[in-house]
């Protein structure tokens, strides 16, 4: 496939990019371990892919923003760093979480390590294109604010552990802040390092912003009815620590007496048994929950492909839609 393969490509030239940003030579030795861990164990890349494509959909060239790119990943990389760390997960990506391997403290070091060399790349890559200061400030100005709603969104999710009254409303703006903010920023900026116009820019943050939500209602899909090889983490870790997904609000909300004695009596049960996660992943499937989110995520998408119609047609501009399906279409 002519997408799959763009995003082989990029992927190659992002990750040769953070290896810049993020050398195995740093000092002390275990910090460039712990910082460059997630980094070498993978991931979809998709967040500094968007920032190629919004760069090339408005006429620029991919090559404007790599130095952006990476440095949106390492943004995302800093943060599962850190929600591994309060989710006491222990494997990301099918390896070893951070923590696990080298502590607590150390993988909170490695996070802010990561932070700090974001807006060093960024700056880097405004420097080298003699962008005009606005555009500069507007750019630094995105990534920060995308940056502090990140901490809103995970801040609402933790909440959310100990409250069971969550309704879809409270969820979609959690999530808005959690996942969408930091992919609406990544086709931000990359429109605006391609010197794109306003009404390109705010129709390319918007569909950022949609598809960043679908995408993490269909994490929580995968989350309990997908392949733990093909996922990266256990299946059913978030019923164990009581995340409040989309599936589990709804779940709750159209569940039987009995099924719903059922889901609180896992949800955050940390050491519940495989059986009885299967038994509640039974409930999820049989209240149509995980069809209605399903469902939810798909509208999503619908709504930000429609927002793509001030771009004009391009190779960009249909990878661009290749990639809204593929947000809700992955296995992984």
């Amino acid at each position: 496939m002519e997408f799959t393969q763009y995003i082989q490509e990029q992927a190659k030239k992002i990750e040769a990019e953070m290896d810049r940003w993020v050398p195995d030579g740093i000092e002390p030795e275990v910090l460039a371990k712990a910082s460059r861990h997630l980094l070498e164990a993978g991931g979809k890349r998709l967040r500094p892919c968007l920032v190629l494509l919004a760069c090339e959909a408005v006429g620029g060239r991919a090559g404007d923003a790599l130095e952006t790119a990476a440095a949106l990943e390492l943004l995302h990389t800093f943060t599962l760093i850190h929600d591994d760390i309060m989710d006491r997960d222990e494997f990301r990506r099918n390896v070893k979480t951070v923590h696990k391997l080298w502590g607590e403290p150390v993988a909170i070091i490695a996070g802010d390590a990561l932070f700090a060399k974001v807006f060093e790349a960024v700056a880097a890559n405004a420097r080298r294109l003699g962008l005009p200061a606005d555009r500069v400030v507007e750019i630094f100005d995105t990534v920060s604010k995308a940056s502090f709603e990140i901490c809103q969104g995970q801040a609402l999710d933790m909440l959310f552990e100990g409250r069971k009254d969550i309704g879809e409303e409270e969820y979609l703006k959690m999530v808005s802040g959690k996942t969408g903010a930091l992919i609406e920023a990544s086709t931000k900026v990359g429109a605006l390092l391609g010197k794109g116009k306003p009404e390109q820019v705010k129709a390319l943050a918007e569909y950022g912003r949609l598809i960043g939500m679908a995408f993490q209602i269909h994490d929580d899909v995968l989350g309990v009815v997908g392949e733990q090889e093909k996922f990266g983490k256990p299946i059913g870790s978030d019923i164990r620590e009581g995340k409040r997904t989309l599936i589990i609000v709804r779940a709750l909300e159209t569940a039987s007496p009995k099924d719903r004695k059922t889901l609180t009596l896992t949800l955050g049960n940390r050491k519940a048994s495989r059986a009885e996660i299967k038994t509640t992943i039974g409930v999820l499937k049989d209240t149509g929950a995980i069809d209605h989110a399903a469902k939810k995520a798909r509208g999503l998408v619908a709504r930000a492909k429609s927002k793509l119609g001030v771009l004009p047609d391009s190779k960009a501009k249909r990878f661009l839609l290749e990639l809204a399906d593929f947000t809700i279409e992955r296995e992984f």
